[in-house]
């Protein structure tokens, strides 16, 4: 099982750092190309479609996870 322990990217076309803090809590960076949202809970980014130079190399992700071990 993943624990997510920060969910944040940075923007490489505006340099802005986004974070989601609480699940929901969708979040766009100030040129509106990409977005995050999730927060603890679950991790989820992505960016505008439609245009063709939007690609996931527009951010970088300081997301950190740990994963929980698995017993039966």
């Amino acid at each position: 099982m993943k624990k997510v322990i920060v969910n944040k990217v940075r923007c490489k076309k505006c340099n802005d750092i986004i974070e989601s803090k609480y699940i929901h809590d969708m979040q766009y960076c100030k040129c509106k190309s990409i977005y995050i949202d999730g927060g603890k809970e679950y991790q989820r980014c992505g960016w505008k479609s439609g245009k063709q130079d939007d690609y996931i190399d527009d951010y970088i992700d300081f997301s950190y996870s740990v994963y929980e071990k698995f017993s039966r």
